[in-house]
């Protein structure tokens, strides 16, 4: 039954981000990753695709360094390696696998080396930027595809609503590992690393100069 538990879940719990000690440590040795790095747990083309999707999703700016700048494919792959379970790492390749076909097959393309940041884009606009209406509709899709795998009786997964899981879980990942990373803490967040005094109700602006708090 705990499995049964787990694998309904797992399409929720792939983006959640749990902050202990060993993941900010991760986070942090992150930062000096030496040339000719290989994924530990992920594919050669299963981190070119991630890698893709993030970067497209926090890209770089003239004032904020992206995804690319801070190595969050190396984090996320570790990560997925020594932190998450064994039916997240599950959910992960599987939905990895299926978004890469898909994104080839929109894009008539063979190699996930060829797709574009445009290719990475279209699908983030199909699957994260929906109605309300298809957003429901793959939701229920993909709980559906998942009550039935815990059960053992799952048939073909359904693409739209995997992919559109898959998007907002590793959208959900990539942002809190952005913004617990120590460059985007301490240069563009408001960061106090040993908090004072609480006030309530006072000016965003007037208390940050409108930044968000690092913690």
């Amino acid at each position: 039954m705990q499995r049964r538990t787990a694998l309904k879940n797992i399409g929720l719990s792939f983006g959640a981000l749990t902050l202990t000690p060993t993941v900010v440590s991760m986070l942090q040795s992150c930062q000096n990753t030496p040339e000719g790095w290989s994924p530990f747990f992920l594919s050669n083309d299963e981190a070119t695709v991630i890698g893709k999707i993030i970067d497209v999703m926090l890209p770089t700016t003239a004032s904020v360094p992206g995804a690319a700048d801070l190595n969050l494919i190396q984090f996320i792959d570790i990560y997925l390696d020594g932190v998450s379970g064994e039916e997240e790492q599950q959910f992960a390749k599987m939905a990895t696998a299926i978004f890469s076909d898909a994104a080839l097959t929109a894009a008539g393309k063979e190699k996930v080396d060829d797709l574009s940041a445009e290719d990475i884009d279209a699908q983030l606009n199909k699957y994260l930027r929906a109605s309300q209406e298809e957003l429901a509709a793959r939701g229920e899709a993909f709980s559906a595809y998942m009550q039935a795998l815990a059960e053992g009786t799952a048939g073909e997964p359904p693409v739209d609503g995997v992919c559109q899981s898959y998007l907002f879980n590793l959208r959900s990942l990539a942002v809190e590992a952005f913004k617990e990373n120590a460059v985007i803490a301490e240069e563009h967040l408001a960061y106090a690393p040993v908090p004072g005094q609480q006030k309530g109700c006072v000016d965003l602006q007037e208390a940050t100069g409108g930044k968000a708090w690092a913690l």
